[in-house]
């Protein structure tokens, strides 16, 4: 059975749990399974980040835990991160885009930035993470 974890109603009157699963450090080979046991067992909050480089791997285990009816996306408060080589407007929209690509959803719940420093800009086509991205 699911444990309830309270959750706080923001000012734009959703719901954020106030527990969640964080997937820094979550090997890409196991991070699907763990997110999707973490949604089995009651985790409603998903935290993830570009860098962590398992962002593909996260949402394979939230498509799965959707798709066998565990929950609806709805139920879910994913956040992730920009990483600090993208501070800039329109590079902070690019990566918000790849973010929702590698999840494979349709919206986030939170975009956060990472750290409040700003790194000089590199070029996407030239990341090199994550490795499952394609140019």
């Amino acid at each position: 059975m699911a444990v309830q974890v309270p959750s706080l109603k923001l000012a734009s009157g959703y719901d954020m749990p106030l527990v969640g699963f964080g997937i820094w450090k979550v090997p890409r080979e196991t991070c699907a399974e763990q997110v999707y046991n973490a949604i089995k067992i009651g985790y409603r909050y998903i935290d993830g980040a570009w860098d962590y480089t398992n962002s593909k791997e996260a949402g394979e285990g939230v498509r799965r835990a959707i798709n066998e009816g565990i929950v609806k996306r709805e139920d879910l408060f994913i956040t992730t991160k920009l990483w600090n080589n993208y501070h800039k407007r329109e590079h902070a929209f690019e990566m918000a885009k790849l973010e929702l690509e590698a999840w494979g959803l349709d919206y986030l719940d939170l975009f956060l930035i990472h750290f409040p420093i700003s790194l000089e800009f590199i070029p996407f086509e030239q990341l090199r993470w994550p490795p499952w991205r394609t140019w």
